[in-house]
Formats: C-alpha cells, structure tokens, sequence
C-alpha cells in the first residue's frame, strides 16, 4: 500500500511560486550557535517544494486542499510540519536535513521501521500516507507524510501527573518494550522494504526462539529486508571516499569490529583536525590520530570478551533508544503513540537497550518522605518531594520490567555491564568524540578482568607508565565536565544556546575569554586567543575576530 501512494502521488515538478512566503521554513531557526555557527547553519537548511508538498498531503489523506501550514518542531536533523486540510484533517510532514544521514536509506529505513513497529509488533506508531526517499521528486526533496499522533506530548503533562497516571504510563511503556523482545533477527542492521532491495541487503530472517507464529515470520521475511545501519558512527559527511563497514552483519562481534575498524581508516586518511572553537585545550593525546588508533587496536583485542556469553544477550533486536516524554503521545494515562524512529535499528540487545530516559534516576534513591518532611521549608519540600517521586517512577518501572521482561533484568545485573556497554559506545568516535572516557573504559575492563567470567587472560594490558600518561591527560577534564554540566540547557558542548540566551551567553563567554587572556601566557595563551576569537569583545559592541 505505501508503495501504491507513493507512485501514486508522483508528477511533474513545479516551481515553488511563492518562494519568499516560505522562506522561513527552510533554514534552522530554533537557536544559534557561539562558534561555526555557518557550518552547523548549512547543515540544517533544506529548501523545498512547500505547494508540492502541501498537494501530495492532501491527496494522501482525501482531503482537496491544505488550507495552513506551521512548522511544529525542530530538532537537530529534521524538520517537522503540520498541515491542516480544508476538510479540519490534519497530516505531518518530515523533512531530513542535509545532516540527517545518508541519501535514501535514511528515510526508506525509518519508514519500513515504523510500518514494522506498526503493523508487526503492533505498537502505536503514526501511520505514513505518502513519502519519498529521494529528491527527484515534485517536492524536491525526501519526505515522510504520516498520520498526526492522537492525544498529548507527554512531555506537556509529565510533570503534571499524578503517581498513579505515571504508573499506567510506564506500564504502557514495559509492553512496548516486551513486543520490541518479542523477535530477533538473523542479520544485524536496519529494517528496508524488500521492494527497496539494494546491493548489501539480507533477507529479514526471524530467529527461531522469536516468541511470534509462523504466519507473522513468513510476512516478515516476505516484506522486509535487514540493510546498512545508517547511524551517523557508520556514515560521515565530507568522507565519502573512504569504504566504511556499515553492515548488516551476521554475528554481533563483526559490528563491533567495524566500529573500531572504520574508526581507524577515517583516522589513517580524515585525521587533519581544524582548529577548535572550545575555551578548553584539546590534550596531546586528543591531537593524536596514533594514539587513537594504539587504542582502537587495544579495543580489537579485547572486542570479542565485551558482549555476555549468554547469546540471548546479543540478539538482533529492534530497539528504540530514545525513550524520553517528547516521543510519546498519551490519553487517558496510557500511550497512544511513539515517535522518532529515524535510525533505529536491529542491533545487538546488550548495547541496545538501557533505562529510558523517561524513568532514569541517577540521584539518591529515597522511596518514602523523610520525617521532619513537614517542618521543611517549601524549597527543600519540593526538592525532596522531587526525589521521592523520581526514585518511585523509576522504582515502579524496575518493578514491572522484573515481572514483564526478565531478560533486561539479567542485562543490568552483568558483572561490568556499564563498562563494557560505555566502551562501545565512547568506541564510536574518539576523534569527533573524546578520547579520554573511551581509555578509561578499557583500562577498567582490564583492572576488573576477574569479574567477568572469563578462564583466559585479560588480552589487553596498559603499564604503570600507561595510566600516568592517561592521569596526566585527564587533569582538568572532571572540571570541564562539570563546567559543561552545570551549562546544561543553557549552553551545549557544541556551541549550541537558545535564542532568547545568546546574547547572555556570548557576553558570558567573552568575559571567561578576557580572564583566560590576562591569565595565561606565552603559547598556551597564543593558542587560546586563536581558539576563542568567536568571544572576541570589539569596541563596537559586536563579537568575533
């Protein structure tokens, strides 16, 4: 059927008539950025076809007309529209940007995913009306239209609700999580259409122990594929020339391989770093494509002990990885959609799942007000009234996931398990990334060799001389990461602040510039006046060199 309206609704492009009416849905316009700020701003400007797009929405859903069109939200890599029709219906429009990963198989993955998710594990997912996967089109560009989600961000009502409305909610979210445990894959990678079959692509072959009929696994297999991952690790823009390992592949191993493999071509070729913009100096080691690489070998060593021996553990496992109250639509205390589903993909369980963002917890677990709670002034009532809540929303969520899915349960009890699954992950781009978290991890894998299970010998080994190298390397760093935590929706580590904050946060960062200059001397302070000019104070109230 998707097939149908997509052929369906292709025509001869037109031209935009009304170009400058639109122009503000082109580029990004919800923040700026302190530094590079052209760059991040080419990255996300995508120009488009509105009327054509405002047409093929229409027609999709039987309407004769869109009559408005508002852009509803904007994240980092798309941007996301709502259209209503002349008949009061309403359809949302997606729009990959430039950065949004690689042509074709970024959209034609997410739309297959979300039809899985739909119609297979039948989890509540909009459903698409009309999409394209390429840009030769009448909208000039590719485009997802889907049905708008029933009820509200959650997002909108968290806060708001009671304990017991939570509970259903995150009863709600356990199911979801059971039907994503439900099957498991032959191949690892992301979920194509079989009709979009491309070189590469495997057949979406169902493990046997998948808890689904045999009816269910002949219709998967028999509609889609399991193709390249496109996660931005596995797809960089600007490197084209060098062959990256995207998958699918057939053993988990062989995706952790290519997470380091990949990672040491793009060095040996894509290695020359452009003067940073942070206040903060990058170390010898960070400036260093040898050092990552040493490392990146260590971690090939040590790869294949990473995972549990416990091969339910490692299945390939659909999973969406950012479970956070923006991406679920409720009513009536229960979930009545999940959103964003670009990128995810069939991956290894372990490295997959975790706590969803929504019930995770880091403090101080305190289930139960403390006593002297009523003679507390209102900030501290509140502080602890916070507490109490968040430890009990991620209590009830540990507690429904011992009684609906075990196996995740096993997952988080892993000797290890945080380290190892951190080491995959800080394994994904140490150059772009840090270097530092990433060594820290497989010093930790070695120092703690004996609590993982295993009769051999731990295959990497880093010399006293090693960790005072690393220690050395590391001073100052808990410092800037609490400088960037306590920063945390204010500014981000990528030069990122709202609008409204920009002005604030330039004068703030031009003023720890005027420190740092009085302060430091010689080199150090020669590279840090080249790396900061972006806070640069002129005498004319504006900023930059």
């Amino acid at each position: 059927m998707l097939r149908f309206v997509r052929s369906k609704l292709s025509r001869k492009m037109s031209i935009d008539s009304k170009p400058q009416q639109y122009e503000q849905f082109f580029p990004y316009t919800s923040g700026r950025w302190l530094w590079d700020e052209e760059k991040e701003l080419r990255e996300r400007y995508m120009k488009f076809n509105i009327e054509e797009l405002k047409r093929i929405a229409a027609e999709s859903i039987g309407a004769k007309s869109c009559v408005s069109m508002m852009k509803l939200a904007e994240g980092g890599y798309n941007k996301v529209f709502k259209l209503v029709m002349d008949n009061g219906s309403v359809a949302i429009a997606r729009i990959p940007c430039p950065n949004a990963g690689p042509a074709f198989k970024t959209t034609a993955s997410e739309v297959a995913t979300m039809e899985f998710a739909r119609t297979i594990l039948n989890i509540p997912v909009p459903k698409v009306h009309a999409w394209s996967a390429v840009t030769d089109n009448p909208v000039q560009a590719e485009y997802i239209v889907m049905e708008e989600a029933p009820g509200m961000s959650l997002a909108d009502v968290w806060g708001e609700m009671e304990l017991q409305s939570k509970d259903k909610v995150i009863e709600d979210l356990v199911a979801i999580e059971k039907k994503l445990l439900s099957i498991s894959f032959i191949w690892y990678g992301n979920i194509y259409f079989a009709e979009d079959a491309f070189p590469g692509c495997e057949k979406a072959e169902i493990e046997v122990s998948s808890d689904i009929s045999m009816k269910l696994k002949r219709e998967v297999e028999e509609r889609f594929i399991i193709g390249p991952v496109v996660e931005h690790v596995f797809w960089r823009r600007g490197h084209a020339s060098t062959a990256m390992d995207s998958g699918p592949w057939k053993n988990p191993h062989d995706y952790l391989k290519a997470l380091a493999n990949n990672q040491i071509k793009q060095l040996s070729h894509h290695a020359d770093r452009e003067p940073p913009a942070d206040i903060f100096q990058k170390s010898d080691a960070q400036n260093s494509p040898d050092v990552h690489i040493a490392l990146y070998k260590k971690y090939l060593d040590v790869s294949p002990y990473i995972f549990p021996k416990d091969e339910r553990m490692t299945c390939a496992t659909l999973w969406h990885r950012d479970m956070h109250a923006p991406n679920f639509f409720v009513k009536d205390d229960r979930i009545t959609c999940v959103i964003d589903w670009q990128s995810a993909w069939a991956g290894p369980l372990f490295s997959q799942c975790r706590f969803p963002k929504l019930v995770n917890y880091t403090g101080e677990v305190m289930l139960r007000l403390p006593e002297g709670y009523k003679d507390m002034e209102k900030s501290e009532k509140d502080r602890v009234a916070d507490q109490v809540e968040r430890s009990l929303v991620q209590y009830l969520y540990e507690t429904e996931t011992r009684k609906q899915n075990p196996l995740l349960v096993e997952i988080n009890d892993i000797p290890q398990g945080t380290t190892r699954r951190q080491t995959i992950e800080f394994a994904e781009d140490t150059w772009e990334g840090d270097i530092l978290p990433f060594r820290q991890c497989l010093i930790r894998l070695e120092r703690h060799w004996d609590e993982m299970g295993y009769d051999v010998p731990c295959p990497i080994h880093f010399t006293e001389e090693d960790v005072q190298s690393h220690m050395r390397d590391g001073e100052g760093w808990n410092e800037q990461a609490d400088f960037w935590d306590k920063l945390e929706g204010f500014v981000a580590r990528d030069g990122w602040t709202p609008n409204e904050t920009y002005k604030e946060a330039l004068e703030m960062f031009a003023g720890l510039r005027e420190d740092g200059l009085k302060k430091l001397t010689g080199e150090e302070r020669t590279d840090f006046e080249k790396r900061t000019r972006w806070a640069n104070r002129n005498d004319n109230g504006t900023y930059g060199a």
